[in-house]
């Protein structure tokens, strides 16, 4: 091996939410309110104010998390560790796109993931949530990249669609 990293594959989900564009940043940049809309996910990390670059946080996502984490199924959970590295919020006016950027930290994923929030008008915007994130191991990325590409389309489709869903009951 010569040392280069392989790049990720980047898988996208996209969804219009009827808010405007700096109310679903807040919910996307916000890791503490993931647990509401991330299917079967529970966080740690800091309790403050907001998130800031450098924060750490980690989602435990998995079969009875959120529910009854003691369960047998519970039990199976993939652990994210993630560090916030980037943090810019949207502007309607400006027509400036927010972005959120963190760095996966392992154990089971490496790589980035993130939200990019597009103004539309001060109604609707555009939730852009993508991954480029791969197993940790130890399988080799050529066997496990298209199955974890697979898994996480479907997991974030169906989180993007609650997020949709919880936050039209706000608009």
């Amino acid at each position: 091996m010569t040392g280069r990293q392989r790049h990720a594959r980047r898988v996208e989900v996209a969804r219009v939410v009827p808010v405007e564009a700096s109310v679903a940043y807040a919910w996307v940049a916000d890791l503490r309110t993931h647990p509401r809309w991330i299917l079967a996910t529970r966080l740690q990390g800091p309790a403050g104010g907001g998130p800031e670059v450098g924060d750490r946080y980690a989602m435990a996502s998995g079969p009875g998390v959120g529910r009854d984490p003691g369960t047998a199924l519970g039990r199976l959970v993939l652990l994210d560790r993630m560090v916030v590295e980037q943090l810019e919020r949207p502007s309607t006016s400006a027509a400036r796109v927010g972005r959120t950027r963190l760095r996966k930290l392992g154990p089971v994923l490496l790589g980035e993931a993130g939200f990019d929030v597009v103004p539309m008008d001060e109604r609707r915007c555009r939730v852009v949530w993508w991954e480029e994130a791969y197993l940790a191991g130890p399988l080799p990325r050529a066997v496990t990249d298209p199955l974890a590409a697979l898994a996480l389309r479907g997991f974030m489709q169906v989180s993007l669609a609650r997020l949709a869903r919880l936050l039209s009951r706000h608009a």
